[in-house]
Order: structure tokens, then C-alpha cells, then sequence
């Protein structure tokens, strides 16, 4: 990817009143609507300094507003209705200069969507019912079980856990699945 001059231009450019600009090098996500973008470098325009980096598993939507950059984490989540994935705001930074400094504050977002006792009880059952093995829909079920457990339920917690162990050995996708969602369940109980 790296080499060529056309892509070493900023895809985005992001203006602050102070006459500060960050600029966004990465991947647009062509089929976005609001555009949103991965695998992506931040840095501040004229001083060098990079800001960070935000990697190819993530999704993220880019706005500024108050001389704030918000830069929203997005996740597919079983967050709709009948436990339906959606599109989901995880956790927002937000990135403004006091003076010429650099301020950085993360926020998970707690207006997710919980689950009512209903789909916890659903969540829970399809844990119970599941046979040996992995695949696609036992990832589903560690999903639901985590939201289960941000919606507050004990025993989606306990299994949440259980799960690393209950099909056999997590490995590949499925083992950087689960590792996400227990940083993500780390994220929620620290910012409690």
C-alpha cells in the first residue's frame, strides 16, 4: 500500500478554530453512508505528530462539532429488534487541543441498547441447548451473552466466561472474536 504519492495525501482533513487541522490517512469504506473509515492514522497537520492509529477490525465514523473530533467505534451488534445485528456505537473518543495540547477522552457508550429479561432468557437458553464444536452461531451466542451481561444478568456473565472453554479450544477468528468482546466487557466494567 505504501509507495505511492496519491496515497500518501490525507483522505480527510479536519479544521479547529484555533487554526489547528487533523488530518485522516487511511481506508474510506466506499459503501458507507455516513462515510466511515479503517485502518486509519490521525495526526496533526504541520507539527508531525501523530495521534494514533486505529486498526483494519475496526469501523469507525469521523465528525467535528465544538471543536471536538468525535470518532465513534462502530460494532455489528445483536442490538435490534428479535436480537437482530446492527450497526452499533460502541465507544466514543474524543480528540480536541486545549491551547496547542492534545486531549484525548474515551467514553463507552451507556445509552447501548440493554436486553430485557426476555432476550437475557433467550441468550442464556441457546447457550444451554448449544452442542460440542465451534462455529458461526456459537459466536452469535458469545455475542448475546455479552450483551446479556452489559444488560446487567449474572448468570450471562458466568457463562460469557465459560464460553472461552465449553466447545473446545477458541483458535484463528474465533479466538480474536472472544478476545475482543472480553476487552470490550474489560472497557465496560472499568468505565463504570
Amino acid at each position: 500500500m505504501a509507495g505511492t504519492t496519491e496515497e500518501s495525501k490525507p483522505d480527510t482533513t479536519f479544521h479547529f478554530s484555533n487554526g489547528k487541522t487533523i488530518i485522516l490517512c487511511g481506508y474510506k469504506n466506499p459503501d458507507s453512508n455516513p462515510i466511515t473509515f479503517s485502518e486509519f492514522i490521525l495526526s496533526v497537520c504541520e507539527q508531525d505528530t501523530i495521534i494514533d492509529f486505529w486498526g483494519a477490525m475496526l469501523t469507525c465514523r469521523l465528525k467535528v462539532h465544538n471543536d471536538t473530533l468525535f470518532v465513534d467505534d462502530l460494532r455489528n451488534l445483536p442490538t435490534g429488534e428479535n436480537l437482530k445485528y446492527q450497526e452499533t456505537v460502541w465507544s466514543t473518543e474524543k480528540i480536541y487541543f486545549n491551547e496547542q495540547r492534545i486531549v484525548r477522552q474515551c467514553a463507552v457508550n451507556r445509552q447501548i441498547r440493554k436486553y430485557d429479561q426476555s432476550e437475557i432468557n433467550t441468550a442464556l437458553r441457546e447457550y444451554e441447548m448449544a452442542k460440542f464444536g465451534l462455529d458461526d452461531n456459537k459466536m452469535e451466542i458469545a455475542t448475546k451473552l455479552f450483551m446479556a451481561t452489559i444488560s446487567g444478568d449474572k448468570k450471562a456473565r458466568q457463562y460469557f466466561k465459560e464460553f472461552a472453554t465449553k466447545f473446545g479450544t477458541l483458535d484463528g477468528a474465533f479466538a480474536e472474536e472472544y478476545k475482543d468482546l472480553t476487552s470490550m466487557l474489560e472497557l465496560w466494567d472499568d468505565k463504570k
